[in-house]
């Protein structure tokens, strides 16, 4: 159990939380929301992607590393958008490094790439993996002592039709000397699983957090761990009723509303954290922000950004919204952020979007 806390008092702040003790910070009020069309560009082309998803980004030395699901490979046509029919192969994550002081939108993204200049995977399956039933997709990362940790998520294909045939079996962690460059899949004690699976990890002081959307139990749940000892699965600890503890069987909710996957950034101005949530099948076309004092909560209400649809395409959900501060001027609460949607055809492909707001102090 840890000795040293920067929130000593984050147990009973949960506690204080859940019974209705706590006050409840107001929602963020939201001006001259922009959508700005997909982030796929010239460096994508030069780089042979076609489509992807995810699109997360994470500070790291001289820049931002740029994370990225299932990534289709192939060799677009010029001046042209990319299309089905360009399609030569799947990657299923794929990275890029954003020079810091880049913020053009889209962004010109440096992809880590093979001898040919096309976009190939950081993560490699260990020889008792298959390629034909294995994937690894991107989770959150951290740049800690210069170094740079992706965590990821094994996937593993079943026999359903389409593109969603797909479960979960564990998250993992890989750590790389560079931000553009192969990672490796670590391996402590013989044994790949991390006890977390987090799609946002933020640091405070010499402590790691980490997000994670559960499925059971069902919401958002968060973990802790120093910084210096995130290569040990067994330094995890997730936050209870009670206080800290590395059984994650005793884990409480702090967030039952939240869906796919989590952006939190911490704004200096407000002085409060301001978290970002994908949709849910109530409100499947809009993205919510939602703010806090502590990293752990209470979270207000949302505020809510409806996004508009694209012409001649049904979109059944949005996912995969991330705050990205590198293209942001938090100091004057102007943010940029990036999502996904899932079109309705079985094989209808996009690219993330990116959007710009403001906040009202």
């Amino acid at each position: 159990m840890r000795t040293t806390k920067p929130f000593a008092a984050a147990g009973l702040l949960l506690v204080l939380a859940l019974t209705g003790c706590v006050h409840q910070p107001s929602p963020p009020r939201v001006q001259h929301v922009t959508f700005g069309g997909e982030l796929w560009s010239a460096s994508q082309g030069q780089a042979g992607v076609l489509f992807q998803d995810w699109a997360q980004a994470t500070a790291v030395p001289g820049g931002s590393l740029w994370t990225f699901g299932d990534t289709f490979i192939g060799q677009p046509h010029a001046r042209q958008a990319p299309r089905n029919a360009d399609i030569t192969g799947m990657i299923g994550n794929t990275i890029a490094f954003l020079p810091a002081g880049e913020t053009n939108l889209p962004p010109r993204l440096q992809y880590l790439t093979n001898t040919l200049g096309q976009a190939t995977n950081p993560l490699t399956l260990w020889p008792e993996e298959s390629a034909a039933t294995q994937r690894i997709w991107p989770l959150g990362s951290i740049s800690v002592s210069e170094r740079c940790y992706l965590f990821y998520s094994m996937i593993e294909k079943t026999a359903g039709p389409g593109p969603w045939n797909f479960r979960g079996t564990g998250a993992g962690l890989a750590v790389a000397n560079q931000p553009r460059a192969t990672f490796t899949r670590l391996r402590p004690d013989g044994h790949w699983r991390f006890p977390v699976q987090p799609a946002q990890v933020v640091r405070v002081g010499d402590w790691l957090y980490l997000y994670e959307i559960s499925s059971a139990p069902k919401g958002l749940i968060l973990a802790s761990v120093p910084a210096k000892q995130i290569e040990q699965p067994t330094a995890y600890e997730f936050l209870t009723g009670q206080g800290w503890s590395t059984n994650r069987a005793q884990v409480k909710i702090i967030l039952r509303a939240a869906y796919g996957q989590v952006s939190v950034v911490w704004n200096a101005r407000l002085r409060r954290y301001l978290l970002a949530t994908s949709s849910d099948a109530a409100h499947p076309q809009e993205i919510q922000l939602r703010l806090a004092r502590q990293p752990e909560g209470p979270w207000s209400e949302p505020a809510r950004i409806a996004v508009p649809g694209l012409a001649g395409k049904k979109t059944n959900l949005i996912y995969c919204a991330f705050l990205h501060p590198e293209l942001s001027d938090a100091a004057e609460l102007h943010y940029v952020a990036t999502f996904c949607r899932v079109l309705a055809g079985e094989w209808d492909l996009s690219n993330p979007e990116w959007l710009t707001f403001t906040l009202l102090p």
